[in-house]
């Protein structure tokens, strides 16, 4: 196997050659694009790809090529900070949704079982009302900004926490219209009879499936519920909860976003828009190179917040910092290419 540096030797003086002869732009492309997969990253095809994006030119050259490369990379920032403006839009409306509407629903809901009233379509109407309100238009508002295939959509960062909040409240609702008309007599069967008995009532047809229907009731175990009342009750103070730590992680969200609004739009946009001066000015190719790789680090930083709440595979923003990065350091390599030949 050849050393690398010879590899690349002999790719320069390819690309030189093409300068050199006046040919037409697949040429050059074409030996900066096969000096740059020599490691299968980004990959010849990606590389051709960026590099012909601009159209057919004549006097293109590696400086020019580099431009392009680097124009590339600034605009999926903008669009990356498109996203995140689109988030930091949204976000605060879901929780307004969660925070406000969906909760005054709940209590209302939750006061009515509390009282003892018997419930009624208008107590139904409640939990309804609170599962539009707030996950359902949640859901709603996330996906107009992430358009995609499928239900929930991948790219909608609350699509988890939506459904989940969609079924707690049918499930609640459900629980609450078992409560009996009158109060039975005699004396309470054990509020784990009580629990197995309900559960057994709802899971027909597999939904919510009985060891969901358990997970909600068992604090009612400890607080020695009564009766269904009682169950409904606390299935419905589980919704609560839900609001509470959905708001909550909706708050961490729209806090890591705003980072990584910095990173991309006073970090990384400013970086590459400096090492795009740079190469349409004339200065030093090495110069834009090394501008442009450090921009790429900004790509990290965003991607570092946005996943340490919940992971990689609830990030929504993942996907465009992984392309953000491969565009920045392609753009970088391209002109370090040109920068080592002393004949660009």
């Amino acid at each position: 196997m050849q050393p690398l540096a010879a590899i690349l030797a002999a790719a320069l003086l390819l690309a030189a050659a093409a300068i050199a002869s006046g040919a037409c732009p697949p040429a050059i492309i074409n030996a900066t694009c096969s000096s740059l997969s020599y490691s299968g990253y980004p990959g010849y095809n990606y590389c051709v790809s960026v590099l012909s994006s601009s159209g057919p030119s004549a006097s293109i050259d590696g400086r020019g090529l580099a431009v392009i490369a680097a124009n590339t990379t600034a605009h999926n920032v903008t669009a990356t900070v498109g996203l995140i403006d689109d988030l930091l839009d949204t976000l605060p409306k879901c929780s307004g949704l969660y925070r406000r509407q969906m909760a005054d629903k709940v209590a209302s809901a939750l006061a009515d079982l509390v009282a003892g009233h018997e419930p009624t379509d208008s107590t139904y109407s409640l939990y309804m009302d609170a599962h539009d309100l707030g996950p359902v238009n949640c859901f709603i508002a996330l996906t107009e900004t992430y358009p995609g295939p499928g239900f929930p959509r991948p790219s909608d960062p609350l699509a988890q926490e939506d459904q989940a909040n969609m079924d707690l409240v049918t499930f609640a609702m459900n629980v609450a219209k078992l409560i009996p008309n009158k109060s039975s007599s005699g004396s309470p069967d054990p509020p784990a009879a009580i629990i197995n008995a309900t559960c057994s009532s709802l899971s027909y047809g597999g939904y919510p499936g009985y060891s969901y229907c358990v997970d909600v009731l068992s604090p009612g175990l400890a607080s020695g519920a009564r009766d269904t009342r009682d169950l409904a009750i606390v299935a419905t103070n589980a919704i609560i909860r839900n609001i509470t730590s959905t708001a909550s992680l909706i708050d961490g969200l729209v806090s890591d976003a705003a980072q990584c609004k910095v990173s991309y739009g006073d970090r990384m946009g400013k970086t590459v828009a400096s090492a795009i001066g740079d190469l349409v000015t004339g200065r030093a190719l090495a110069g834009a190179a090394s501008k442009l790789d450090g921009a790429s680090r900004h790509t990290t930083e965003c991607d570092l917040v946005m996943s340490k709440r919940r992971g990689v595979e609830k990030n929504v923003l993942h996907e465009d910092n992984a392309e953000n990065l491969v565009s920045a350091q392609f753009a970088s390599n391209v002109a370090a290419m040109y920068a080592a030949n002393k004949l660009i």
